[in-house]
């Protein structure tokens, strides 16, 4: 029985092409598992870790009831049987959660809302964009194009020599304050 044998450049090609497959299929079951494993983002993580005291704290809560002797389960079921041990007379502390720390919320105002409050923020006396963005309760983008609108439209005064810049109120942005209708009007997109 003679068998044929192949030439060695064939046998060489289907040794590669074999070996090449196996790499490939490596390399594919390597991205894949890497992909499918949802790496946690350290904000989830926060929160994981967040809840997971939460839970912690509700578990603790849970078993100093049942220790009191209130009972969350269904009068169905069979009662566990415990030995009554006398219990030492212990103050009963109560569980407060704390509220969170909730500032006053500022109210929604128009441009002109905003221009004349702080124009009468400025009036007290000379102010920087930062305390004014404290004081006025907004975003620190909005206070500054707020107030390079009012200096751009002279109504208040910028003193350069330091930074930051401190604003002061001047003659147009008194009387702006004193009139209830501007000579200006803003187009303003909300």
């Amino acid at each position: 029985m003679l068998i044929d044998i192949p030439d060695a450049g064939i046998i060489l090609v289907s040794v590669l092409a074999f070996l090449g497959g196996l790499v490939t299929l490596y390399l594919y079951t390597k991205i894949r598992s890497s992909d499918g494993a949802e790496k946690i983002a350290p904000t989830n993580q926060e929160r994981i870790d967040f809840y997971e005291k939460e839970l912690i704290d509700m578990k603790i809560r849970l078993d100093i009831m049942e220790l009191d002797g209130e009972s969350f389960a269904s009068s169905d079921l069979p009662k566990k049987k415990v030995k009554s041990l006398e219990k030492p007379e212990m103050e009963k502390q109560e569980f407060v959660v704390p509220k969170p720390n909730t500032s006053p919320r500022v109210p929604n105002m128009s441009f002109e809302d905003s221009l004349t409050r702080v124009l009468k923020l400025i009036t007290n006396g000379p102010m920087t964009s930062r305390d004014v963005e404290v004081t006025f309760g907004k975003s620190r983008e909005h206070v500054s194009r707020l107030m390079k609108k009012l200096f751009e439209d002279d109504f208040v005064g910028r003193d350069t020599s330091a930074r930051p810049y401190r604003y002061t109120i001047t003659e147009k942005g008194r009387g702006r304050i004193g009139s209830s209708e501007g000579d200006v009007v803003y187009a303003v997109s909300q």
